[in-house]
């Protein structure tokens, strides 16, 4: 019945016209692909395992020359593109989680010595890749860091060959005799799985008896909108994962029907990247957790069924990223990880909490965030609490941010101004991006200059806040720095001279960044680029561009 119900509502989400998907630049050929979920799987297929022909027209000869004077962890990372269906738009989190995964990023660091933060190298390489035009950079919501990236069609062409030889395609013959629903890769050692289309996930656990040496298990979903719904038939599918001894990327993402983790996963010692993000039912994560000391991602956001973090969660000492870690009310009858254990994971850099608590004595646990010396990214989601009594609020007060964070993103807000502790311009010098999304937030009062010491904010965001009253003379003053502002449904934001979207920006100081990027290039420093088969629906004029962070 379950099933059933879910399965009624993801063809009910495919039919409705939506005046967002119109507009956005996932809506591409390969979605429809998904109106019919429970369809004939031929028709439902033909569209993902159909290549362009490959041709010699244009700069065939330049493409493939360019190609090869690539590193080889570039060549392929690139050639992972293969693995999806033509023309697929692609977020660059599942690329970036595919390439470590692979163990290209650790190819690449061989080159460029070692820094602990691959996602930085991640990014040099989408860069080099969209810089010398093998791929195509897609600005959503006008963002000056491409937030998703395609491959051309007459790259693709001209390269299909290469990755045919060697074992990109997802039409090389499959040793396993899988469905058509998934794409194989798996020559020189480096081998994946890939859920390219299918909705029901309903294979036998012996799938993957041959599959030893796969470093990549990508069932989850990959495409960026919510509407492509996986269910997974039986959990007891996933108890063919215990013998992946080489695995190093699990993606569960957007899957169905999944209450738990197999405790045998955590055997998995080479595991790095676990994508559980909105697994809507899971509702515990293993006790013993801490026991992948591999692990450098764990994304467990939009699991609105997790009620508590295992202590173990702190012994995993070489995490980078958690995002979904939760800050509830106490359980007497489970030990409970608290952002106080958390100190012990010197290398995270990025934290993503959702609180929900009425027990006072949790709320205390912010006052820890100043002791995160590494962490550069912090968000912070707040569900249905709202700090009204005095004591709440002292316990609030008392909490300061991590020293060197760059990025702040409060959501839905409790408390009608900000705490003061928080927002001191010669604490937090390097806060470049501050996001501030719902809640009962009234005024800025807090946010001051102190003498001889100035803001360095660059871009800010204000959403839905229907409270907050401020000038825009006032937001100027305080931010001296600002480039780049949005504001969406702040009515009470006053003489913000935004355009139609709600963005303002300063022209000077982003043609200032355009010239540097340009004059990197130019001067070796970055690759200028071919823009083979470049398209012009997701480039755009440099002028055009706005700084808006990546997601």
């Amino acid at each position: 019945m379950i099933s059933y119900l879910f399965s009624s509502i993801a063809k009910l989400k495919v039919r409705i016209r939506s005046y967002y998907k119109i507009r956005s630049v996932n809506s591409n050929l390969h979605h429809k692909n998904w109106d019919n979920i429970n369809g004939a799987k031929d028709g439902m297929m033909h569209f993902f395992h159909r290549e362009p022909e490959v041709t010699q027209t244009g700069d065939f000869d330049g493409i493939l020359k360019a190609f090869h004077d690539l590193p080889k962890p570039l060549q392929d990372c690139l050639l992972c593109f293969f693995k999806f269906p033509p023309m697929a738009t692609l977020k660059r989190t599942p690329m970036m989680y595919l390439w470590i995964g692979q163990g290209y990023i650790s190819e690449y660091l061989h080159s460029e010595g070692y820094v602990w933060d691959v996602e930085v190298h991640a990014g040099k390489i989408f860069d080099e890749l969209i810089a010398k035009g093998f791929i195509e950079p897609i600005y959503q919501k006008c963002s000056l860091v491409p937030d998703s990236c395609r491959i051309s069609l007459p790259i693709r062409s001209s390269l299909y060959q290469e990755a045919e030889v060697r074992g990109f395609t997802s039409n090389n013959i499959n040793p396993l005799d899988l469905d058509l629903g998934f794409a194989w890769g798996g020559l020189d050692g480096h081998s994946c799985l890939i859920n390219v289309g299918e909705a029901i996930i309903s294979c036998e656990p012996k799938l993957f008896e041959n599959m030893k040496h796969i470093r990549s298990l990508y069932l989850g979903r990959w495409e960026s909108s919510a509407m492509h719904h996986i269910e997974l038939a039986d959990t007891k599918i996933l108890h063919g994962l215990n013998k992946l001894n080489s695995l190093a990327f699990l993606s569960l993402r957007g899957i169905s029907m999944i209450t738990e983790l197999p405790t045998f996963i955590l055997e998995l010692n080479n595991l790095m990247i676990i994508d559980l993000r909105a697994c809507h039912n899971l509702e515990v994560i293993p006790t013993n957790i801490g026991s992948l000391k591999s692990l450098t991602h764990l994304d467990m956001s939009e699991c609105y069924f997790l009620e508590h973090m295992p202590k173990s969660l702190a012994l995993l000492s070489n995490l980078q990223v958690l995002k979904g870690f939760l800050i509830g009310d106490f359980d007497n009858n489970k030990q409970l990880c608290t952002l106080l254990d958390l100190l012990a994971l010197q290398k995270l850099r990025k934290l993503n909490i959702y609180i929900s608590v009425k027990e006072l004595l949790r709320l205390q646990d912010l006052k820890y965030l100043g002791r995160f010396e590494s962490l550069k990214k912090l968000t912070i989601s707040w569900g249905g609490c709202s700090l009204q009594a005095p004591a709440e609020a002292e316990a609030f007060d008392n909490a300061t941010l991590p020293p060197r964070v760059q990025k702040l993103d409060l959501q839905c807000f409790p408390t009608t101004r900000l705490p003061y502790n928080w927002m001191m311009p010669g604490k937090h010098m390097e806060l470049k991006k501050l996001y501030i999304r719902g809640g009962h937030l009234c005024d800025l009062h807090e946010i001051q200059e102190r003498q001889g010491e100035q803001w360095t904010l660059e871009i800010l965001h204000l959403k839905y806040l229907s409270e907050l009253n401020i000038d825009w003379r006032k937001l100027r003053i305080l931010f001296p720095m600002l480039i780049y502002s949005h504001q969406v449904e702040c009515p009470k934001v006053t003489n913000f001279p935004c355009d139609e979207r709600g963005v303002w920006m300063d022209n000077k100081a982003i043609n200032t960044h355009v010239q540097l990027q340009k004059y990197l290039k130019t001067s070796g420093m970055i690759s200028s680029s071919s823009n083979w088969g470049s398209s012009s629906t997701s480039a755009r004029d440099d002028s055009n561009i706005c700084p808006v962070d990546e997601k």
